[in-house]
This record gives C-alpha cells, sequence and structure tokens, in this order.
C-alpha cells in the first residue's frame, strides 16, 4: 500500500484541512506514515498567517526537495495551505521538485476530484478519517472582515458556510468511528449561516446527536460573538465552557487601525456578559504586540486589558508584515527589537496569570477526558477538563475515550496532575 506523510504548519483549519485529504487519500488505498522518508507522497500544508511561519515551511520544503533530488523514496511532492494560495506557481518554479500547488481557495474542490492529480480511477470518497477521540470539523471557510494585518481574506477567499445537514453528516461518521469530541472550525464561526441555521442552531442541533459527548469551537469574533451564542453554551451540558476571543491589542485606537470592529470597552462588555453567563468558563486569546504605529501608551493599554480579564492562556505574537494588507503600507513601524521586548515583557504578565490559574484549580473536581498516553513508558494519561485546560493522570482505568471525575492534586504552572476520585 502506497504511504503518505503529513508536515502541516499554521492552524487548527490547516489540520482540518489535512484530515480531510487523509481521507481521501485512505479511500484510494494510502495510509499515513510517521517519516517522510519512508512516503511515497509528501504533502507540506503551509500556512500564511506569519511570515515565520512561512520560511519554516520553505526551509521544509527545500529539505524535501533535495532529497527528493538525491533519489529519495517519495516520488510525489505536494504543496498546499494558505502560502500555496498566495505564491502560487512560484514555488514550483522555486523548487522544480514540487509536482502539486493547491491553494487554500481551490483546497475543497482539489479532494473531490483527487483521482485526477493521482492519476487514478478509484471511486468513493471517505466522509471523514477517525484516528483518535477528538477531532476537527471545518463548518465555513473564509472571511469577510479584513483585518488590517491578515492575508486569510486574500487566501481563503469569502465567507462560505458548510450546509448543516453536511456537517451534521460528517460529526454521525465521527461518532460511528469512535469519535466523542468535536472541535468546529472557521474563521469566525459567529457568522455561520445555512438558511435558517445559525451558529447556535448548528450547535443545538449537533447537541443532538447520540454518542458524542462534548463539543468545542474557535475561533469567534468580539464583534459577531452575542449573547444568544454564550446562552446556547450556558444551556447545553454538551458545550464544553471555553471561548477562544482573539483581543489582539487592548488599545482602541489600535484596534481601529486594525479593523477590528470593536472597542477596548466593547471587549471589556463582552467578556464581563461570558462570565455572567458562565462564571467557570476558560478564556483564550490571540494577541500581537508592535502594530505599526503602536506607541507605549497603546502597549500599556494592552497590560492593562490583560490583567484585568486574566485569560486563562493567551496566543503572543509580534507584529509580522505580510505583503498586500493594508498594515504593510502604515508608516511608524516599530523597531523589531522593541517588539521583542514588549513581547517578552507580555508573556511573563501572562504566564504568571496562567500560573496562578492553575494553581488555584488544586483540589477540584473535574470531568476529564481522556485523550490518549503522553508516554506508554511513563504510564500518563493525557486529557482536557470541560474547559481548556490540559490534565495528566496517573490511573490503570484511563483509556482514550474514557471520561474521568479526577481531582486535582498539583499544578506544574501549564498543566494540571489529576489523581482518581
Amino acid at each position: 500500500m502506497p504511504l503518505v506523510f503529513f508536515e502541516t504548519f499554521g492552524c487548527q483549519m490547516n489540520v482540518a484541512d489535512a484530515d480531510s485529504l487523509a481521507a481521501a487519500l485512505a479511500a484510494r488505498g494510502f495510509t499515513k506514515t510517521d517519516t517522510a522518508a519512508a512516503a511515497d507522497l509528501v504533502v507540506v500544508n503551509t500556512c500564511s498567517v506569519r511570515e515565520r511561519a512561512e520560511k519554516r515551511a520553505l526551509a521544509r520544503i527545500a529539505e524535501l526537495s533535495a532529497h527528493k533530488k538525491r533519489g529519495g523514496k517519495h516520488r510525489l511532492l505536494w504543496v498546499t495551505g494558505c502560502m500555496a494560495q498566495r505564491m502560487g506557481d512560484a514555488l514550483k518554479r522555486d523548487f522544480p521538485a514540487i509536482d502539486l500547488v493547491v491553494g487554500a481557495r481551490d483546497f475543497e474542490r482539489f479532494v473531490l476530484d483527487l483521482d485526477s492529480a493521482l492519476g487514478t480511477a478509484h471511486g468513493g470518497h471517505a466522509a471523514a478519517l477517525a484516528s483518535g477521540v477528538s477531532r476537527f470539523v471545518a463548518v465555513m471557510r473564509g472571511c469577510d472582515n479584513h483585518c488590517a494585518y491578515c492575508v486569510v481574506p486574500q487566501v481563503r477567499g469569502p465567507e462560505s458556510s458548510v450546509p448543516a445537514r453536511a456537517v451534521e453528516e460528517t460529526v454521525r461518521a465521527l461518532v460511528d468511528k469512535g469519535v466523542c469530541e468535536v472541535t468546529l472550525l472557521g474563521q469566525n464561526v459567529n457568522s455561520y449561516r445555512d438558511g435558517d441555521v445559525d451558529f447556535p442552531g448548528l450547535l443545538r442541533r449537533l447537541h443532538a446527536i447520540d454518542g458524542l459527548a462534548r463539543i468545542r469551537f474557535t475561533t469567534s469574533h468580539p464583534k459577531d460573538c452575542s449573547e444568544g451564542l454564550v446562552r446556547t453554551m450556558a444551556e447545553l451540558p454538551k458545550l464544553c465552557k471555553h471561548v477562544h476571543l482573539p483581543v489582539q491589542s487592548g488599545s482602541t485606537r489600535v484596534l481601529s487601525r486594525m479593523n477590528r470592529g470593536y472597542t477596548a470597552k466593547g471587549y471589556l462588555d463582552t467578556i464581563d456578559m461570558i462570565r455572567t453567563c458562565m462564571p467557570q468558563v476558560d478564556i483564550t486569546t490571540d494577541v500581537m504586540v508592535g502594530f505599526p504605529g503602536e506607541s507605549v501608551e497603546d502597549y500599556q493599554e494592552t497590560l492593562s486589558l490583560f490583567t484585568t480579564v486574566r485569560f486563562t492562556t493567551a496566543f503572543m505574537f509580534a507584529y509580522s508584515r505580510r505583503d498586500n494588507t493594508a498594515a504593510a503600507a502604515m508608516p511608524d513601524s516599530v523597531d523589531p527589537r522593541e517588539k521583542q521586548e514588549r513581547l517578552a515583557r507580555l508573556i511573563t504578565l501572562q504566564t504568571a496569570i496562567t500560573g496562578e490559574i492553575y494553581s488555584a484549580m488544586v483540589g477540584r473536581q473535574l470531568s476529564v477526558l481522556i485523550t490518549g498516553r503522553q508516554d506508554p513508558k511513563d504510564g500518563l494519561w493525557m486529557g482536557q477538563d470541560m474547559g481548556c485546560k490540559k490534565v495528566l493522570a496517573a490511573c490503570k482505568d484511563c483509556g482514550a475515550g474514557t471520561i474521568l471525575p479526577l481531582r486535582v492534586a498539583r499544578s506544574t504552572g501549564k498543566t494540571l496532575i489529576g489523581e482518581g476520585v
């Protein structure tokens, strides 16, 4: 049987795309391998959101290309995703060993017409390839928000929602294969719409599926995070109490330059609404420092917002210039060294907050979904609570897919250590 190797960079949407392609390839006789050297087909799934992600992907493509030229086993090298969309045929020009470039906008059509790319006549399309107990499911693609720093609308196109019936069928197929938790993906899941089915309506339909234990979703846009959505989360027991709500900056002036569509006060009001409905909720975020024109005062407002909100965790970055975005033409760029200093200070602040939140969990009882072993040698199992907290547990009766009541014995600051109740 032919072997396929995936190297995926970037967000959960890229992971979901890789899963979709893996399913279609599995229906055609391919088996996944953990080593590129052993593969007949290597797929590099790329990201363009930050320059660093592109540089890592390009370095990997160069390495794989060189291996192929030296007579490496894999006969096919495909490059997919957002960087493939942005750079297009220039990738094949720079790396002649690449056999196929598929941009993010063409990905779904490519998967449906995979036989043409493979040059085979095998029929059938797998609805989903279940490996594990927790899976990503894309419910919408593209973005209409046009934030000043972001290339997603360019590389993934306008918003398009997957029909609710198709989402239900996919989730049912996953549950039939042993999956008990799904994470619904979209650049802005809040704006999901299929006829008269909005995102809260979709959540209710999925909640009714027998055998599905937990539902998560990401990402929510602050300007569209409605009270109706939050009340639906609070009401439905299968909905995990975790909201990922990217703030990007604590300065209203910077948010306006970013074209984010909300103010710092509006963001804080949304946080208050979420916590009123779900007091035990985990709230996480994305933020960048050093956006063009960000002053010391703007940066201080970001620090202040983090101190006020006390996010459970945060993804923190220095601004990365992306060509053909509105921000790329903005003056007043922050000095690179200053960016890194601001980022380091913010990371220190958030790390301390995360440690305090995790330490406060010691002694509490949690419902933990076991997802797999950390390392077969140490006997520890990995899991996640109904929020976003990672849990390790030493137990004999564990198994992937088991939901256990565990008491938090201690915290490492980033992980909770649980013991059986």
